[in-house]
């Protein structure tokens, strides 16, 4: 409160030079853009860290920061001025007032406020930056450095100005070069070549040549673009005979510095297999590699002893070549039902007779693979569907490299994982064999020796024999694309072990393994700081799992959390209201017995729908739930179970019940909402989580699948059923912790991550609460210098996994199996480096 009334008085004190400042605008300027932040709306700001609109102001708390984007397009002299003042400020913290002119790529500084002058004093800056005059992506940002949120930074006032009746002309913006790749002869593949206007008047495309055979234009919606528009030309790519092929377009416009643009294209052909191999993620090793385990001759001849190896023989060694054999087309498996060794480790379960039979070999395998440099990946990512019982496959990127001991073959290790149907449990494993570009193609060694699964856990090994089919892959050139983006844009990750290093006094230990846990239970374990990804984990039963980026995992009842607290609270961003909504109202099964007719979306979220049998700890959840939730893969059964199981004993709202057939209620309801909002082909996953959240953040096509029903349906599960690969786990809680203001409805996020004292949610347990779908456990006695109340919220899986959002703009997770949550180390060693104290 002091803080606040030394800030208002000298609010007061600057006044007349805030004011003056404001209005003294050079003859014929105009106001581009001003908020003084009066409103208390700040949602036109993109924020990441602790931000909030208090006191007429925009308050940034410890490391944060406030992104505005503003067009000055039309408009020269333009000028910026930026209003802050500070509190509470240490050494080496700071507040700064920045301009960017390149779309946030670079920043230039106009204001900086350190220890000394964080009194609440207001300083000013008005500046002007080359390149800030007819720019439509002009950006303006407050940031703080503080260490804790109790340093503050505050924005009084963003004021752009200028001089209107800039010349206008258009700007076109297209490819100099387009790549199609290679095919084999007779096949064809796609690109749409984008065209932009990145000037300040329409566009006026007059012609587009038509490039020579093998190229032809597929579709063309160019005519008239808009100031900052785009349209597309769809290009084909269809050669008939080996070679290579080159032409172009011209794009006649009305740009008039570059009337006639020029697009090469390039492609070739190859009847032995896929060609050149391009330049992607080069490797500089000589192939000398000294085999002891799955060498040329046991590929080739099948002279494989039978035994599980160490992973080490699937990796990538340290003299890999580069790959001189392009792999594209199909590889199939023969075999699988019978072949193969099978050793079960742990089943609670019991499985025996015929499942346990099929249980034991892999499923059919007969699937697209793309190679782009000495990278492989699977054309079909996610859970795929399959004929065999008990297993559907999930396949991940891999490596291509050349050993000396290979003669003219190219080797291959593919990451896979084995999911359970209907199931979320994972279970890691690599393939590996040797082709060359003529089809030629040797036995495939696969091992499994490790999973993420508490129920059941098995190793599962062998040799088959292999058909390549060298092909070209429909749309491949846009995949690679794609996929080149997917590596490109992973986070920067550095092994837990630099965190000693990067942070002295750091014990990295306590991320590896917390609190004692045993390592070979722990399948991935991360932190993230500062944009950077520590990463560690990546045990087997066989040594270090040789491709840890690949590595699948479940999410169980994270699912709660990202999916359906994410989706709803993504929801009520979109449409406010929609906490409030009626179960009832959207799922016609739950009419019957009357009970879900005043639970809103928000009582099933928090898990106080006021429907239980057993009020005790996780009674409910364990009594029923397997039998008639989980195994039955029809959404009849999974919904008429979730509508009538439980009578009502409480107000909804009132007492916590852990119920995933509550988050399964939830979805189906948002489901319906959505459909009648946007329309009957719309679906709360693929567009609102992964559409609308998940996607713009970068993760996998990994990450985006969900289990479903088997029926028509298609239920999507929300309480379970996603998948992860490790980056995607660092990019969604770093997403959490700072980063989804201007998506997330800001006092629903501040209630899910104990950022509101006033909301903290329903209590499963003693110091432990649950608001949004997000748990949350008060460690204030095992933080050193804390006084008040600290709610670490995070979220959790079935079998040990835990992903806690820290309010110190950090993020630390692992993924288990042996039921064992402790991370109170982790949590702590986070504190050391940055304090957790509110």
């Amino acid at each position: 409160m002091e803080t606040n009334k030394k800030l208002n008085r000298a609010r007061l004190a600057a006044t007349l030079v805030l004011f003056g400042a404001i209005t003294s605008l050079r003859a014929g300027a105009e106001t581009i853009y001003s908020d003084n932040f009066d409103s208390g709306d700040i949602a036109d700001w993109s924020a990441s860290g602790t931000v909030d609109s208090q006191n007429n102001t925009l308050r940034l708390r410890g490391y944060s920061a406030a992104v505005r984007s503003v067009s000055t397009a039309g408009y020269t002299a333009v000028s910026v001025a930026l209003t802050m003042s500070a509190s509470s400020l240490e050494n080496g913290e700071f507040c700064y007032g920045e301009i960017s002119v390149d779309g946030g790529s670079s920043w230039t500084t106009a204001l900086t406020i350190a220890n000394g002058n964080d009194n609440g004093t207001l300083f000013n800056s008005n500046s002007t930056s080359p390149g800030a005059d007819n720019n439509p992506g002009l950006q303006l940002r407050f940031r703080g450095t503080g260490a804790t949120t109790g340093d503050y930074c505050y924005g009084h006032q963003a004021q752009v100005t200028g001089i209107g009746g800039a010349a206008t002309e258009p700007d076109i913006s297209a490819p100099a070069a387009v790549d199609f790749g290679t095919l084999s002869p007779g096949g064809t593949t796609s690109q749409n070549i984008m065209i932009s206007n990145t000037g300040t008047a329409a566009l006026v495309i007059n012609n587009i040549s038509n490039p020579s055979a093998p190229f032809s234009i597929s579709n063309n919606n160019c005519n008239n673009i808009a100031a900052g528009g785009n349209c597309s030309i769809g290009v084909s790519f269809s050669p008939s005979v080996a070679g290579s092929f080159t032409s172009n377009i011209l794009v006649a416009s009305s740009d008039p510095d570059e009337p006639n643009t020029v697009i090469s294209l390039a492609g070739a052909a190859s009847s032995g297999g896929n060609g050149s191999v391009e330049n992607f993620d080069p490797l500089t090793g000589n192939g000398a590699v000294s085999r002891t385990a799955l060498s040329m001759n046991t590929l080739i001849n099948g002279a494989g002893s039978g035994n599980l190896v160490d992973y080490s023989h699937f990796a990538l060694p340290a003299q890999a070549a580069m790959p001189t054999n392009q792999f594209q087309g199909s590889l199939e498996l023969v075999g699988e039902a019978t072949g193969g060794t099978f050793t079960k480790h742990k089943d609670t379960f019991r499985y025996v007779g015929a499942q346990d039979t099929t249980r034991k070999h892999l499923p059919e395998f007969n699937f697209e693979f793309i190679q782009t440099g000495s990278h492989i990946f699977p054309v079909q990512r996610g859970s795929i569907p399959s004929a065999h019982p008990e297993w559907e496959y999930v396949l991940t990127p891999g490596r291509v490299w050349n050993e000396t001991g290979d003669t003219t073959y190219s080797r291959v290790a593919l990451p896979f994982a084995l999911q359970q149907k209907n199931a979320n449990c994972m279970h890691n494993g690599v393939l590996t064999f040797l082709f060359r570009d003529d089809g030629s193609v040797s036995d495939v060694a696969y091992q499994i020796a490790g999973e993420t699964c508490l129920y059941f856990q098995f190793d599962m090994w062998g040799q088959l024999s292999a058909n390549y089919t060298p092909h070209s892959v429909s749309n491949s050139a846009v995949l690679i694309s794609a996929y080149q983006a997917e590596i490109n844009g992973r986070m920067p990750s550095k092994p837990l072990s630099a965190l000693n290093q990067d942070y002295p006094g750091t014990d990295f230990t306590h991320f590896a393994t917390p609190n004692g846990k045993d390592p070979a239970a722990i399948s991935l374990a991360g932190f993230v700081i500062d944009g950077t990804h520590y990463v560690g984990g990546c045990n087997s039963r066989q040594g270090s799992y040789p491709y840890c980026d690949s590595l699948v995992v479940p999410s169980y009842s994270t699912a709660k959390s990202v999916f359906a607290g994410g989706t709803l609270m993504r929801l009520e961003k979109k449409y406010p209201g929609t906490f409030n909504q009626s179960i009832g109202s959207y799922i016609s099964d739950c009419n019957t017995n009357g009970n879900w007719n005043d639970v809103t979306f928000g009582n099933a979220l928090d898990m106080g729908t006021g429907n239980y049998k057993l009020a005790g700890y996780m009674s409910d959840e364990g009594a029923s739930h397997t039998n008639d939730l989980f195994l039955p893969e029809d959404h009849a059964s999974k919904i008429s179970y979730s509508c009538t199981e439980y009578p009502r004993k409480a107000t909804p709202g009132t007492q916590w019940v852990y119920h995933t057939s509550d988050t399964y209620l939830l979805g189906t309801a948002m489901n319906a909402y959505v459909k009648g909002l946007e329309g009957s082909s719309s679906d709360i996953f693929t567009d609102i989580l992964i559409g609308e959240i998940l996607s713009p953040l970068g993760v996998s096509p990994t990450a985006e699948f969900s289990r479903r029903t088997y029926d028509s349906v298609q239920q999507p599960f929300t309480g379970w059923g996603l998948m992860w690969l490790r980056d995607d786990v660092a990019k969604i809680g770093s997403f959490y912790a700072g980063s989804s203001q201007a998506v997330l409805d800001q006092a629903q996020l501040d209630a899910a991550l104990q950022r509101d004292a006033a909301d903290r949610g329903l209590q499963p347990l003693t110091d432990y609460k649950y608001n949004n779908g997000f748990w949350a456990h008060e460690v204030s006695n095992d933080m050193s210098g804390c006084s008040a109340p600290l709610w670490l919220p995070f979220m959790s899986g079935y079998g040990g996994i835990s992903i806690l959002i820290l309010p110190n703009n950090t993020v630390y997770y692992y993924f288990s199996d042996d039921d064992e949550y402790l991370w109170m180390d982790a949590a702590q060693e986070s504190h050391g480096i940055r304090s957790l104290c509110p």
